[in-house]
């Protein structure tokens, strides 16, 4: 797979980037948490399919996206807990 660069924002692109990528990662949670707690196995795999739809696109985008350290920080420990909560709904990532 080829590499791909990352893309130099405007500040305000930056940042819209940047609030997405922390949207993203919040609402991936909330899927996952309603996965985990589902009893009803439709809804477990259709908050599952969600949640991971979102870990893919952070993954992909996070590294074109200028993040400030703090940003990043909280990016991370997001994605930290977005992949233990997959990985406990079966998920191989």
């Amino acid at each position: 797979m080829a590499v791909v660069p990352p893309v130099v924002y405007s500040t305000n692109t930056s940042s819209a980037a940047a609030d997405f990528l922390r949207i993203d990662s919040e609402l991936a949670l909330t899927f996952s948490g309603i996965a985990l707690a589902a009893s009803e196995l439709a809804m477990k795999t259709r908050t599952t399919i969600f949640a991971r739809k979102a870990y893919d696109t952070i993954a992909r985008l996070q590294g074109r996206v200028e993040l400030t350290g703090t940003e990043r920080d909280r990016l991370e420990v997001n994605l930290a807990k977005l992949r233990a909560d997959l990985q406990g709904l079966g998920q191989t990532l």
